[in-house]
């Protein structure tokens, strides 16, 4: 089981006398990893929605592949790639990093500025092949850069 306490951006010392004895007794007697982050907000199910099943699908059926594969493909040629080895000493290459996941492997969501920045480069990579992937939602972007002011 895994539990995310997020601490308000100031005056933290009310939230860190809660989550003292939340550390002090979960899981007593094991030993217990703490991990802490920048709270960022995840991408958002209608942004996810518009990535998948509409940028991801209209390139996938032009090309010929499934979703996931476009995805794979689409991240590697944004991010880079680098090799990774299988069994057998074979070796593959992969995306550097994905949408969820950064070149060290760990949880990494793009949001935000960065999301935008890729779903645009999505579709000038959908213009090459001939497609015009329509614009989200206009409202999205502009609640998103609303988001980024407000957390500044």
């Amino acid at each position: 089981m895994t539990v995310v306490h997020t601490l308000p951006p100031k005056d933290r010392d009310g939230a860190l006398a809660k989550l003292l004895p939340v550390l002090r007794l979960y899981q007593e007697g094991k030993p217990i990893n703490v991990k802490i982050s920048i709270a960022r907000p995840e991408r958002t199910i209608p942004q996810l929605r518009y990535l998948r099943g509409v940028a991801y699908e209209m390139l996938a059926e032009a090309m010929g592949f499934e979703p996931d594969e476009i995805s794979e493909y689409l991240c590697g040629c944004y991010w880079g790639w680098k090799p990774k080895t299988l069994p057998g000493g074979r070796a593959q290459e992969v995306p550097i990093r994905t949408t969820t996941v950064d070149a060290d492997g760990n949880r990494d969501v793009i949001e935000g500025e960065p999301f935008w920045k890729y779903v645009e480069w999505i579709q000038r990579v959908g213009a090459r092949h001939g497609l015009v992937i329509p614009d989200p939602d206009p409202n999205s972007k502009i609640a998103a850069k609303q988001q980024t002011r407000e957390a500044a």
